[in-house]
């Protein structure tokens, strides 16, 4: 037997370094609208500077950046829909101000070189690489217009001092452009598995933990099953959704806003697109959610998507890093299915071992026992009321010896046979069994209607059932016993009642107690001198 690993508890994750570019955006715009104010108040008169028609354009410019502000603070949809007529407002505001103030040619063009780099820094963090090309070079084709405007209006245009805010403007942009293009977005941290914490709740608490969420749900479906199975943690912990889900769609990050029917996506990881009515993906479209981020998983072993919802300033920046935490949470994924196949692999090895030595020692066994006591009837000649009992025995052995082999079979197997079983009927087998050898009165409820089951689950009750009546039968001194089966609403009850001494309910006998619990089911104790009563409760279709 090897050592089992000690494995270090790992950090929590760190928060996410979230940006919130829209507003930063909207407070940058504030600052270049106060400085042109600021410059043309400053400023020295000059009969080039536009006068009044200036001062009004500074103004409402001001005004509209004033007005971004409050949107970009209060709502991520409208402040990612109005980002290209903003975008609109500020180039014409900048080109107006160059043309009214002659800045391309006049000492009035410090100001505008901040307005340049606002436009560019803007692009970047809005529009994909192919925009923030055309933008650029349509700066610098605005700036040789707002020349030419000038020259053609009569002012004498210097040629080399223009030549010069060209060639500075350009590598400008130049630089500007290169940054851009070779920022990093936010990375995610690392997902450090933990072996005794569920992997699909460790995913949520990882993921609420780097966004900063309060709530997050999870809908994974592994390779080869049917359905998702669906995991909640925060809020969201207990939502249920109100129909089987459909993961198609899931494939972009996205933010959503469910009850404005709101959309926005980061498609192939570098474009944002905003959608409105259309459909909400997976889980979004069948589950009672409000404003939140959608993350797509996919891995080797399966396919997935997970919601995060109740995030302090929730923004279209946080899409970028969608990708990252997803592909931490595929790898994780990834990882606890290969565990899951090595650690199979070796209960495969050891269900063979111990399938070969319950054949080679206790079948042995009950064969050779069997064989004394027929040897033993026969030198009895077969007569009497010992022979008969000796006949019983004989018989109860046989029975066990089937069902040693029927263990052994699914030990070499590794799973229970398909398909599905009449539950009633086949208690019905069993008791009768169980009553002979044990030689107690064992009575099965009847029923209106069959219960049909699942063999793994028709399995775990003749395992729970041979262990109870042992126990009532050899510490409880009982002599009768009084089986129950129900269904209702997807769930299978099953009574043992007997008449035995009893024992402490707080203390349940330990192998029904954890079959129980590994079916996914409940179990109940009252107990008292005469009357015992064991209630199970079981799912009739457990999860995969």
């Amino acid at each position: 037997m090897f050592p089992k690993k000690q494995r270090q508890s790992a950090p929590p994750p760190r928060l996410l370094s979230r940006s919130r570019s829209g507003l930063v955006l909207a407070g940058m715009r504030i600052l270049v609208a106060l400085l042109l104010a600021l410059w043309l108040w400053i400023a020295p008169a000059h009969p080039h500077l536009g006068g009044s028609s200036t001062a009004v354009l500074f103004i409402a410019y001001l005004g509209f950046a004033l007005a971004l502000l409050a949107v970009a603070w209060r709502s991520w949809w409208y402040d990612f829909r109005l980002a290209r007529p903003a975008f609109v407002v500020d180039i014409a505001t900048l080109l107006s101000g160059l043309f009214l103030t002659e800045a391309v040619t006049l000492d009035f063009f410090s100001p505008f070189i901040t307005f340049f780099a606002f436009l560019m820094l803007t692009s970047a963090a809005r529009w994909s690489m192919r925009s923030m090309l055309l933008i650029a070079g349509g700066l610098a084709l605005g700036f040789l217009l707002a020349g030419w405007l000038i020259d053609w209006d009569g002012l004498p245009l210097d040629m080399a001092r223009f030549s010069r805010r060209f060639v500075a403007l350009a590598l400008l942009l130049l630089m500007l452009l290169w940054f851009a293009l070779g920022r990093q977005r936010a990375g995610a941290a690392r997902y450090e598995r933990q072996v005794s914490q569920d992997p699909f709740i460790g995913t949520l608490d990882y993921a609420m933990a780097v966004y900063g969420a309060g709530g997050g749900m999870l809908a994974w479906r592994g390779e080869g099953e049917s359905r998702p199975r669906l995991y909640s943690a925060g809020t969201l912990a207990g939502a249920a959704c109100d129909a089987p889900m459909d993961l198609a769609g899931t494939d972009d990050p996205l933010l959503f806003d469910k009850p404005r029917l709101r959309q926005i996506l980061l498609q192939g990881g570098k474009h944002l697109s905003a959608r409105r009515a259309g459909p909400m993906p997976g889980l979004i479209a069948h589950c009672a959610l409000g404003q939140g981020l959608s993350i797509p998983i996919t891995s080797r072993t399966g396919r997935g998507q997970m919601v995060l919802c109740d995030m302090a300033g929730l923004n279209p920046d946080d899409l970028f890093a969608a990708h990252g935490v997803g592909r931490e949470i595929a790898a994780a994924m990834d990882e606890e299915e290969a565990e899951a196949l090595g650690r199979e692999v070796a209960l495969s090895r050891l269900r063979s071992q111990i399938a070969t030595d319950l054949h080679d020692s206790v079948i042995q066994t009950l064969a050779g026992t069997r064989f004394r006591l027929q040897a033993l009837r026969g030198a009895m000649g077969g007569q009497g009321e010992s022979a008969r009992d000796i006949d019983l025995i004989c018989s109860g052995i046989a029975d066990e010896q089937d069902h040693m082999r029927d263990i052994i079979e699914q030990l070499r197997r590794g799973e229970i046979k398909p398909g599905q079983r009449d539950l009633h009927q086949e208690l019905l087998v069993v008791c009768a069994h169980l009553a002979r050898q044990w030689m107690v009165e064992i009575t099965v409820a009847q029923l209106r209607r069959p219960i049909i089951v699942p063999a793994a689950l028709h399995f775990e009750v003749q395992q729970i059932l041979r262990e109870a009546i042992a126990n009532a039968v050899r510490h409880g001194k009982a002599d009768t016993i009084s089986i129950e089966p129900a269904a209702a609403d997807h769930r299978l009850l099953l009574a043992i009642v007997d008449n035995g001494l009893g024992f402490d309910a707080d203390h349940p006998p330990r192998s029904i107690a954890e079959r129980v619990a590994r079916a996914g089911g409940d179990l109940t104790i009252t107990s008292a001198p005469g009357q015992t009563r064991l209630m199970i409760n079981l799912p009739l279709d457990p999860a995969p």
